[in-house]
């Protein structure tokens, strides 16, 4: 496990390099950073990003980052909610306790940390918290999945040990996460699976089981993957669910076989087309929810 954990730490940390190359803060955000909202230090930090000049509450999105559940920050992900902020929201970007030194579901709960703080600052952050999304993607897909069937199903949260604070959840984006079958991906991924979940992740029982608990007060969602993507099979059947409980929905599937950059998590890349595309049709999705 620690091999595998370690392969894949190095392997995105070369990749985002790369990616971020071009990258820089635009001048068009304000940004308060490194806000603690929790007790373990640099694990529990939280930057807000917001359009230059807002001086009244915006609807909010919430990011939960991915990387197997043992690699991502804030810091990786400071571009790309920027880029969600330009489109007229505050957006709140967050650091969570990483596997194997948090396991499942540690960082569901530290998701709470953050809608504690969130609710608790609103005021002073422009948040409107009549009108909160979340965001999501690989690991922080099925993450912001199991936090929006806690925060719209009082049993699954009282499952979870958490007790959700109050806000408006209008919709959540998830893209190329997996949200049930977790034995089909362990050839994928057996070390990492095991670093978060333990060496079965079904042994945490309906705990793990999301779509048991996700009823008609789950959020509207919109859905995405890529042709490419090693679990683009994982989100149809989650749309298909979403759907048989009356849950207003859509699924994209971007890219073809022949543009096979546009994989996973390819919406993080935003100087692309495809990326633009999946960011803006989401954010025209959140728009269709506001109050």
């Amino acid at each position: 496990m620690l091999i595998d954990r370690l392969v894949f730490r190095g392997f995105c940390a070369v990749g985002d390099k790369y990616k971020q190359r071009h990258l820089k803060i635009p001048r068009d955000i304000e940004r308060r950073v490194d806000i603690p909202y929790g007790k373990y230090g640099k694990w529990n930090l939280l930057d807000v990003y917001y359009p230059q000049g807002t001086d009244r509450p915006l609807p909010a999105i919430i990011s939960v980052h991915g990387g197997g559940y043992v690699y991502g920050s804030k810091k990786l992900y400071q571009y790309y909610c920027m880029d969600l902020a330009r489109r007229g929201f505050t957006v709140v970007n967050f650091n969570y306790r990483l596997a194997p030194r948090a396991t499942f579901p540690m960082p569901v709960i530290e998701t709470n940390e953050v809608m504690r703080w969130v609710c608790e600052h609103a005021a002073t952050s422009h948040i409107d918290l009549e009108n909160v999304f979340f965001v999501g993607d690989s690991a922080g897909a099925q993450i912001a999945s199991q936090y929006c069937a806690a925060a719209s199903n009082p049993e699954y949260a009282r499952m979870l040990d958490i007790v959700v604070p109050v806000f408006r959840l209008k919709a959540v984006g998830l893209h190329c996460g997996i949200y049930e079958k977790f034995h089909e991906i362990q050839s994928h991924l057996p070390g990492l699976l095991r670093d978060y979940f333990g060496m079965d992740p079904l042994e945490h029982g309906e705990k793990i089981n999301v779509l048991k608990y996700i009823n008609g007060n789950f959020p509207p969602a919109f859905l995405t993957s890529a042709v490419n993507d090693f679990l683009v099979d994982h989100t149809p059947p989650m749309f298909e669910h979403l759907q048989g409980k009356g849950i207003e929905s859509i699924c994209r599937i971007y890219g073809s076989r022949e543009q096979r950059a546009i994989a996973h998590v390819f919406h993080l890349e935003i100087l692309t087309e495809a990326a633009r595309q999946c960011n803006d049709e989401q954010c025209e999705f959140f728009r269709k929810f506001i109050s």
